[in-house]
């Protein structure tokens, strides 16, 4: 696996969708269209490769980003020939920009390195989600130009806490990074919102001014994860971004663990057995909850958050 880099954006390339991707890049591909004088826009797609909703925005606007001043990330290809969140190697491409010695870490260490030099004005990762959320944005700093970046796209935002290795947590140190989870990938609205959203700051080339004030932070106070045969309980994402009541079941059978970003498990404070399901121990807000078991077990089976206080 190596990064290739390609002058443009083609528009035999932009036609094309995500599954098609491998067979015509071969691998991880940074599209250059920067311009001379202006700091450019860094959009990243297909990080997982059931996650399109990004990719068919930036087909959808290939014209605009061909205009501007724009970097575009093409990530896992070789998941999305499979359509799903990882190659068949198990290696997720969101978990390897803080180190590591996989073949995506070393591709995650040179993009780093390009992207630092293209000292870009906003970087921004588009993901979708596998369980029903509203649209939020994930930020890893509080200042104001990052609160107002992600107040753009939604009212609501998660300041998280964990995991280690994301691409917009490696990009935070050097210029202003955010990721946007637009929703579903089956639903048609997650690539309108993808795309109006860098539609319109491909038309500002600035960041959008707006009130960070206004803009609802969370902060990730546990993950949790699956052991055992457990059964997910669809309805619970129904919670996501809202107060979910004590007892709450979040899974039957098996087992759940809490996980607090120090590496601490947190079980005995969210989480109690009860009538053979895990439940809520207390009232709490759930984040990116998920019915599909398989994700769940890849990745998470939700995040547990609360208020965020550190607004900038």
């Amino acid at each position: 696996m190596r990064l290739k880099v390609e002058r443009g954006f083609p528009s035999a390339i932009a036609a094309l969708p995500a599954q098609a991707l491998a067979d015509a890049l071969g691998g991880p591909t940074l599209f250059d269209m920067r311009k001379a004088g202006e700091p450019p826009l860094f959009l990243s797609v297909l990080q997982h490769g059931n996650e399109i909703s990004g990719w068919d925005a930036a087909r959808r606007l290939h014209r605009e980003l061909n205009a501007a001043s724009a970097l575009l990330f093409v990530g896992n290809v070789a998941a999305a020939r499979l359509d799903q969140r990882c190659a068949r190697d198990g290696i997720d491409f969101n978990r390897v920009w803080e180190g590591g010695d996989s073949p995506a870490a070393a591709v995650a260490e040179q993009l780093a390195a390009l992207v630092q030099d293209a000292a870009p004005w906003l970087a921004v990762d588009v993901h979708n989600n596998t369980g029903r959320n509203p649209p939020y944005s994930v930020v890893f700093e509080t200042d104001r130009q990052t609160l107002a970046a992600a107040r753009a796209f939604s009212p609501q935002a998660l300041l998280a806490t964990q995991p280690n290795g994301v691409q917009t947590r490696r990009l935070a140190r050097f210029c202003t990074a955010v990721t946007v989870e637009v929703g579903t990938p089956d639903d048609p609205r997650s690539r309108c919102r993808a795309s109006g959203y860098v539609s319109r700051l491909l038309a500002e080339r600035h960041i959008p001014a707006g009130d960070p004030a206004t803009l609802c932070l969370f902060e990730t106070a546990a993950r949790v994860t699956v052991t055992g045969d457990a059964a997910v309980v669809p309805e619970t994402q129904d919670f996501n971004f809202r107060i979910a009541p004590s007892g709450l079941a979040l899974a039957k059978g098996g087992a759940l663990q809490a996980w607090a970003a120090d590496g601490r498990r947190v079980d005995d404070d969210y989480l109690v057995v009860e009538d053979g399901a895990t439940r809520l121990r207390r009232p709490t807000t759930l984040g990116m909850y998920t019915a599909d078991l398989e994700a769940a077990r890849m990745d998470c089976l939700c995040y547990l958050l609360a208020p965020c206080s550190t607004h900038a």
